[in-house]
């Protein structure tokens, strides 16, 4: 942990004690927590709480086809295949 001095807003520095005080945490821990979330609507990727979207899934196995010379399926090969998947998830298997 780093030690550092800033300036801030006086009411800024009043809530961020109020909510510590409500929470029973450090008043550090309260503005770290603050900051995290500010960064993290910026780049929610990098968050740690982020879940990956169904979306941002498909572009990482894309990405690692292309890094590894994988050929992506063509849409009826993928059409196929998730059909006898769908099949196979309703037989129990």
């Amino acid at each position: 942990m780093e030690r550092t001095e800033t300036r801030i807003d006086r009411v800024l520095v009043d809530r961020a004690r109020e909510r510590a005080r409500e929470e029973g945490r450090e008043e550090a821990d309260v503005i770290e927590d603050a900051l995290k979330h500010y960064f993290d609507r910026e780049d929610p990727e990098r968050s740690p709480d982020h879940e990956e979207t169904f979306g941002e899934i498909l572009d990482r196995v894309a990405n690692w086809q292309r890094e590894h010379g994988v050929e992506p399926l063509s849409e009826e090969e993928a059409m196929k295949l998730a059909v006898k998947e769908q099949h196979a998830y309703r037989r129990g298997e």
